[in-house]
């Protein structure tokens, strides 16, 4: 019964969600479906080739994708649009750079919400300009997979805006993938459930083996306390998944104490609906085949992920569109005694639940 009633609490929230997601257009063509940049101007070289049709990143890269949303948008490493000669798959690289802006348009709702991809790299980025002040500023995190992204622009209410897109960078994960600008009236929740990002400061909805997983979750930055440097574990929100640290914030505890490598556990999470394209979350520590994170879906296990030697957690986004309406579960697990043999893990959420 409690099985039929999670599922089916799930699968209303999936309803609810897209709802808000899908909201009115910032203008005609704000979500490029018009296969053209009717209402945007272009700037540079970067654009020519744009709007992209199709997935084209899952067309030249296997096991890659960018996710769009409908037909169009835009890709400034990609070149497929689909007019005659062109083939899908086809790039343009990282070589051009350019911009375009959008017509103007009035703000009349409290949110703006769009899609974004691309790497964490300087002037490939999302503007929102408001009476001709760049007042919000929004780049991509890691890799191709665009995530959803609210902008909270209640502030704005009745003013003229512009959106514009750039991409001045010629090197190396010098591009950007961005889609389907929309207004929303509200935010949805975007947590897997309940304490998937810990703050609830212990482990409900968590099931703990292990002396590794025992002093869970860790209070605070404990990493930069007890380095005593610049060194960050990035940490989300106040509490966090750390199996090096011990410290919760509990009387007599001391910050900046160190667990070490030698414990070993497990924290598996309770069963939860797939109602998102884009799985999201924060990743630091080893990257050993020992330390990780996995979904698994009836026992079987569809994504993991390692680290990279480095305490600093940064953002880690899975596709699991292939899996929407199915149930999953998560695991973190410390099976390392080595250097390097602990993993950092906070902000289980979904990025994408159109």
């Amino acid at each position: 019964m409690m099985m039929r009633l999670f599922l089916a609490v799930g699968m209303a929230c999936l309803v609810s969600c897209a709802a808000i997601a899908q909201g009115d257009l910032l203008f005609p063509n704000s979500d490029f479906e018009m296969g053209d940049l009717t209402n945007w101007r272009a700037e540079g070289e970067g654009f020519n080739s744009q709007p992209t049709l199709g997935d084209n990143v899952a067309v030249r890269r296997k096991g890659w994708c960018a996710l769009p949303q409908g037909k169009y948008w835009i890709g400034t490493f990609e070149n497929y649009s689909g007019k005659p000669g062109q083939k899908p798959g086809a790039i343009q690289g990282d070589k051009m750079d350019g911009a375009i802006i959008s017509t103007a348009f009035i703000i009349s709702k409290p949110y703006i919400t769009f899609l974004i991809g691309g790497w964490n790299v300087k002037d490939c980025n999302v503007q929102l300009i408001v009476e001709g002040t760049i007042v919000l500023t929004e780049q991509g995190v890691s890799g191709e997979i665009m995530r959803r992204v609210y902008w909270d622009v209640s502030k704005y209410l009745n003013q003229k805006a512009m959106i514009y897109i750039v991409d001045h960078v010629k090197e190396g994960y010098g591009h950007i993938n961005v889609d389907d600008f929309r207004f929303a009236e509200a935010v949805p929740d975007m947590l897997l459930f309940p304490n998937s990002d810990f703050e609830m400061g212990d482990l409900s909805n968590w099931t703990a083996e292990g002396d590794a997983m025992a002093g869970q979750p860790i209070k605070g930055d404990n990493v930069i306390v007890r380095t005593k440097t610049k060194i960050t574990a990035n940490v989300q929100g106040e509490y966090w998944i750390g199996t090096c640290e011990k410290y919760q914030g509990k009387p007599g505890e001391t910050p900046g104490t160190r667990l070490g490598e030698e414990a070993k556990g497990t924290l598996r999470s309770i069963l939860f609906t797939i109602h998102g394209k884009v799985l999201q979350f924060q990743l630091g520590g080893g990257k050993t085949d020992g330390v990780g994170v996995k979904l698994l879906i009836n026992g079987d296990v569809e994504r993991i992920t390692h680290s990279r030697d480095k305490e600093t957690m940064k953002t880690i986004l899975w596709d699991t569109s292939e899996f929407l309406g199915k149930v999953a579960e998560l695991e973190i697990y410390d099976q390392s005694d080595k250097v390097w043999g602990h993993i950092n893990a906070d902000d289980f959420r979904w990025a994408r639940i159109e």
